[in-house]
């Protein structure tokens, strides 16, 4: 597995951990099925992904020690940025 992939990896169960809180709950877990969809992609094989994977595994470790509405914005961000950058032309092998 590639760092991008591992990285995410832990982001991801950074954001399972976060799933209980009942205040953003359903907002995480619509953030992990949007990631879930996205980990296999080839922007994650390879380093383009590494960048996006750091900031949001940063954003979530930040969410864990501080569950508030910014930090969860900043998690939101990042995945939608993710999914623009993972579907995006170049990205992906044909």
């Amino acid at each position: 597995m590639g760092r991008a992939q591992d990285l995410l990896e832990k982001a991801m169960n950074n954001m399972k951990d976060l799933s209980e809180n009942s205040d953003f709950g359903e907002r995480i877990n619509s953030g992990l099925d949007k990631l879930d969809a996205q980990k296999d992609k080839f922007f994650f094989q390879s380093l383009a992904g590494l960048p996006s994977a750091n900031m949001l595994f940063k954003a979530t470790e930040k969410m864990t020690s501080d569950a508030n509405e910014q930090n969860m914005a900043e998690i939101e961000k990042i995945i939608k940025e993710i999914e623009d950058k993972a579907d995006a032309p170049g990205t992906v092998l044909t």
